[in-house]
């Protein structure tokens, strides 16, 4: 579960800058790796993708080989590319098909590149050694390794790097002469540059994909107003939190706050005045709510929602009355209220989540609550029955989007 607190994120601040090592950008090491995370998502269908286009085309080649190459040695050409070429990306494509760890499939594509490569090599100089040089095969590794082979930067240059060098040693041990050595050394070393800086390139923007993703996806699930998730994350969260309570027999203790006489305190005082407090209540509750499996959130308006993970009734009902206390010591005078400062309403509910029971039921006991807290003169906590015991909801109030329970239009503040 996730600890909250003001203007921040389950994943971090999504707005985070990066920094940089060198010409590299890097990030926190949180997000860092939580950019590991996105980045294995997405490397299953790219490895289908790449490793699928390197058989293809290293079979067309084997293909070619049986036309271009003299019968004495196209069986053995014919071997070492299947074998040496065609068999590792081969192996990757099916292995993609069962594994779902992302670092595995990682570390496989790196393999089927590094022995597709050196399996060039091998093809490069035994081709010559026989009179029949294939020189283009190295050149044409170099490019799909850093181009489409589905690995990180590292691992691209790792595998690159060692094809690079390993080939000029393969020719200089089968006998090429030094003017050709050298020009083919320089030929390739370039290469392998031009393919190092394409695999910053295309790691650079899969970082900046990342950013991109990772702050619409804050967007859509923070208040910007508070800082805290909004409805939206919150509907998604306590449904994961209810499964977990529900399986360990927990319980969770759930409390929907609003903020008393609010369109009041606007009225009077302005809405710049009212974000300010809002804030300042979001504040408070996030202080209060901020253990490990504790939810916070603002659902709209002046209304926001607790969630205790494991909280008795004894413990949630000190913890309302630690809110109390915070938003007293605040200060903030509202002429609009009984109260004659800022004051809260809180609604609790305190249940052990059944297979048979749904939140909704569990927050609509919470609204129940909160209904009664206003009734009873506002400024108080009421807690309501435990275990959603207390009636059903009546008809035309129900589960909103996203299954949570949302009051109808016009309630009073």
């Amino acid at each position: 579960m996730v600890t909250t607190a003001p203007r921040t994120h389950p994943g971090g601040d999504p707005l985070a800058p990066t920094t940089r090592h060198g010409v590299l950008r890097r990030f926190p090491p949180r997000m860092e790796a939580e950019y590991r995370v996105f980045q294995d998502t997405a490397l299953k269908p790219r490895l289908r993708w790449a490793m699928g286009a390197a058989v293809v085309v290293l079979g067309v080649y084997a293909v070619l080989d049986v036309v271009m190459m003299p019968r004495a040695i196209l069986a053995e050409v014919l071997a070492m590319r299947i074998g040496l070429m065609v068999l590792p990306p081969l192996l990757a494509l099916l292995a993609s098909l069962r594994v779902q760890s992302g670092r595995v499939l990682h570390l496989l594509a790196g393999w089927a590149c590094l022995n597709a490569g050196l399996g060039a090599v091998v093809l490069v100089v035994r081709t010559r050694v026989l009179g029949m040089p294939v020189d283009y095969e190295g050149v044409l590794l170099l490019m799909y390794v850093y181009g489409c082979g589905a690995v990180r930067l590292r691992t691209a240059v790792a595998c690159g790097t060692t094809i690079c060098v390993a080939y000029p040693l393969a020719e200089a041990w089968a006998g090429l002469p030094p003017d050709a050595l050298q020009a083919r050394t320089l030929f390739i070393v370039t290469t392998n540059v031009i393919g190092m800086v394409t695999a910053w390139i295309l790691d650079q923007e899969a970082r900046g994909n990342f950013l991109v993703a990772r702050q619409l996806r804050g967007m859509a699930h923070v208040d910007f107003l508070t800082g805290l998730p909004n409805r939206r994350d919150f509907s998604e969260r306590i449904e994961a939190a209810w499964k977990q309570a529900s399986a360990e027999r927990r319980p969770l203790a759930i409390a929907l706050v609003d903020v008393d006489w609010f369109k009041a305190y606007n009225d009077r005082y302005g809405h710049p005045a009212g974000d300010r407090v809002l804030r300042a209540v979001a504040q408070v509750l996030a202080r209060h709510a901020s253990g490990s499996g504790d939810l916070v959130a603002r659902l709209g308006g002046e209304e926001f929602v607790c969630v205790w993970y494991g909280a008795t009734a004894g413990a949630a009902r000190a913890a309302a009355d630690a809110i109390h206390a915070d938003i007293a010591a605040l200060g903030v005078p509202h002429a609009g209220s009984d109260a004659g400062r800022l004051t809260l309403s809180i609604g609790l509910h305190v249940v052990v989540p059944r297979p048979d029971q749904s939140r909704a039921d569990a927050l609509y006991q919470a609204d129940q609550a909160l209904y009664a807290a206003k009734a009873a003169g506002r400024n108080t906590t009421v807690l309501g029955r435990a275990d959603g015991e207390g009636d059903p909801a009546p008809a035309g109030r129900g589960a909103a989007a996203g299954g949570m329970y949302e009051r109808e239009p016009g309630g009073v503040s």
